[in-house]
């Protein structure tokens, strides 16, 4: 009877140790922001030409850090260029309480409030970000 007991608690133990291990391989370690307390409050975009970035909200404007640092620099900027859950190209402005976007940043057309951006991730993923989920 005590070699099941412990044969079932060393079972118990290893599932434990195999999901905290497995937990720890799939973090993204090499990046800089993955020690940073505000990790989860940015977003991770494509570009109109397919760059991957990076952005937050600080001091009313967006912050953009490149995946590729030998092309491009980090920066600030009053909007933000994006694609969409469809595949369509965006560009996000500050509004207020929410984002003001136009359809392939042209401005001169018909806007549109949102209360979120819903973006493309670096994987093709639908994400979705709010005003507040990107201020800091």
């Amino acid at each position: 009877m005590a070699k099941v007991i412990l044969g079932l608690l060393a079972a118990f133990l290893v599932t434990i140790l195999a999901a905290r291990l497995a937990f720890y391989a799939t973090i993204d370690t090499d990046s800089a922001l993955a020690n940073q307390p505000w990790a989860q409050d940015r977003m991770e975009f494509v570009t109109w030409n397919g760059e991957r970035w990076t952005a937050w909200i600080r001091d009313g404007a967006f912050e953009h850090v490149p995946q590729n640092l030998s092309r491009w620099s980090r920066h600030s900027n009053s909007s933000l260029a994006f694609i969409d859950w469809e595949g369509e190209a965006w560009q996000a402005k500050i509004s207020g309480e929410d984002f003001l976007l136009a359809h392939r940043g042209d401005w001169q057309e018909p806007t549109e409030h949102a209360a979120a951006i819903r973006y493309r991730d670096w994987e093709g993923r639908h994400q979705l970000r709010s005003l507040a989920q990107l201020t800091r």
